[in-house]
């Protein structure tokens, strides 16, 4: 631990609610509602998001809290604890890991990438705070003298039914005539949330709603300069809290999210098949239980090897993307674009392989698991929807890694 992020920990300005929670305690805490919310999946669904039961659950085991900064209320645990929370959330209840997972992740955004007085403002005065952060510059925040007049509308606000604050891509248009650029902006209220989430494929609990901001003035420094298309590591949170975890790159960032969802959505895969193969006999004489069959047993084995290692993938990606912003803040080889990349398209591969299980299952489990209400088809249904989104988009997002690779395209 460095002297930064020493002196970081002892300013305590909102304090924890459960100052001695550990790493492991908020997993367990993970683990041990997957069974409640498995047996709430189908409402979970119908609401198209969790439900106040869960959502105060989550609240009170401070798994919102997870990756915001001690100094204002939250536990800042590393990234492989919030990967391992994510994945046993979701292999309870894929929808409601989505949910959770975007609506408390981008604390993090919001203490790398805004200024101290900004995070003081929005976390405070108790640390309550969740944030959706749609990415695409959607909608247009321009400079006035009082703050940035915010208009537009965001789709897909994941977890934006949970939460306190708005946080999404807009063009920051500078008001003198300049082009606009691509940027973040925080609106604490004033935005509003649409009912039009639940008839997409799959991910159907997970808060998706649009979002629509009419004139909304948000002051200056709600509004950063950080965007995928112009990322930073050395945000101002940086310094404020001296933790590395605040120092890294939005698009690895981004995959670990969503890849420690769909690793947890293999793993539901996989106890719903051996469910199923352990309560069904085979279709054809001699009517043995599924079990007993190489067939089963292999597809089993092969599906839970898929599973290992699409989260060992991605925790091993969360690691990595610690150590390269610890090494840039510590004064070492900066965390850089095509570190970013890399990682990326790694944690990619690890939903590749999520999904691969999910599908080989599913085939094997016959038709009737795949009937409406069934689990097996619900874990069809959302991966298949996480292979539509545009970071899953694993082919062409590799040959743009190889092109930086071969120098032909290299990472600004």
């Amino acid at each position: 631990m460095s002297e930064t992020t020493e002196a970081a920990e002892q300013e305590i300005e909102i304090p924890q609610p459960e100052p001695d929670l550990t790493p492991e305690e908020l997993v367990r805490r993970a683990t041990g509602m997957r069974a409640w919310l498995r047996d709430h999946q189908d409402e979970t669904d119908e609401r198209a998001g969790i439900s106040e039961d869960t959502h105060e659950a989550f609240l009170q085991a401070g798994f919102y809290r997870a990756l915001q900064p001690r100094r204002f209320g939250g536990y800042e645990f590393d990234l492989r604890t919030y990967s391992r929370m994510v994945t046993e959330v979701a292999r309870g209840c894929p929808s409601s890991g989505w949910n959770l997972c975007l609506a408390a992740s981008h604390s993090l955004v919001v203490a790398g990438r805004f200024p101290e007085r900004t995070q003081r403002e929005v976390f405070g005065p108790d640390g309550d705070f969740r944030a959706p952060l749609p990415v695409a510059p959607s909608a247009t925040a321009t400079r006035t003298p009082d703050g940035y007049l915010v208009n537009g509308r965001w789709d897909y606000a994941s977890g934006v039914n949970v939460s306190t604050h708005f946080l999404g891509g807009a063009l920051i248009v500078d008001g003198e005539g300049g082009l606009p650029t691509p940027g973040l902006v925080l609106v604490p209220s004033g935005w509003r949330m649409l009912d039009n989430w639940g008839e997409i494929l799959g991910f159907r609990g997970s808060g998706s709603n649009s979002v629509v901001a009419e004139d909304v003035l948000v002051p200056h420094d709600y509004v950063s300069g950080a965007h995928l298309a112009n990322d930073t590591t050395d945000g101002p949170g940086v310094e404020l809290h001296g933790n590395p975890l605040y120092a890294g790159r939005l698009m690895a960032f981004f995959n670990i999210q969503l890849c420690s969802i769909v690793a947890g959505t293999a793993w539901a895969a996989v106890d719903e098949y051996q469910r199923i193969i352990t309560t069904k006999n085979t279709p054809l004489p001699p009517f043995t239980p599924r079990s007993h069959d190489p067939e089963h047993q292999r597809n089993l084995g092969l599906a839970t090897a898929l599973a290992d290692s699409a989260q060992r993938i991605i925790l091993s990606v969360a690691d990595d993307y610690l150590a390269y912003a610890a090494r840039g803040l510590s004064g070492g080889e900066p965390f850089s674009a095509l570190d970013d990349q890399a990682l990326s398209v790694t944690a990619r591969q690890s939903g590749q392989l999520a999904c691969q299980a999910v599908e080989m299952l599913a085939a094997a489990s016959g038709s009737s698991a795949l009937a409406n209400g069934r689990r097996m088809q619900r874990y069809l249904r959302d991966v298949s929807t996480y292979k539509t989104h545009v970071n899953a988009q694993h082919g062409s997002w590799a040959t743009v890694y190889a092109r930086s690779l071969l120098g032909l395209n290299p990472p600004a």
